[in-house]
């Protein structure tokens, strides 16, 4: 079953052929591949986000997916400092330190997209005075965005 209809997938491939500015590698991780899930992970909701996850990296040959098991592949999680499922560290000429945890659908999807474009760029889409506040911090500050669509 696709989850994307063939609309949206021309209009999500449109975007990455205008819009995607150098290649972009999404790790995924999820509890396990096949078998045995890990106890407290929800493997049905990470098998839906791989789904998802493969049919945006089908739409453009810029975009590479690899899949990781938490259960089997435990040293791939500690590298990309991932430590729940489902999770996408999105990658572009580095790792920016950008992670995606849950499913992708839904609003969410316009998020990962967006995501994928900006690792792309190599550049954050902040405004000077953003840039100059941020460049004001003494440490590295650790920032977490929640996403609930109520």
């Amino acid at each position: 079953m696709a989850f994307l209809n063939e609309q949206d997938a021309a209009f999500v491939r449109k975007r990455f052929e205008d819009e995607l500015a150098s290649e972009v590698t999404l790790e995924f991780f999820t509890p396990s591949i096949g078998g045995l899930a890990l106890p407290g992970q929800d493997a049905e909701m990470a098998e839906y986000a791989r789904q998802i996850l493969t049919e945006v990296a089908a739409l453009s040959p810029r975009i590479t997916l690899n899949v990781h098991s938490m259960a089997s592949e435990p040293e791939a999680a500690a590298r990309f400092g991932v430590a729940r499922t489902p999770a996408t560290a999105i990658l572009g000429a580095a790792d920016y330190g950008v992670r995606f945890y849950g499913m992708p659908a839904g609003y969410e999807f316009a998020t990962l997209l967006e995501l994928i474009l900006d690792v792309s760029k190599a550049q954050p889409p902040l405004s000077e005075a953003t840039k100059a506040t941020l460049g004001r911090l003494k440490d590295e500050a650790h920032i977490q965005v929640f996403v609930t669509p109520t």
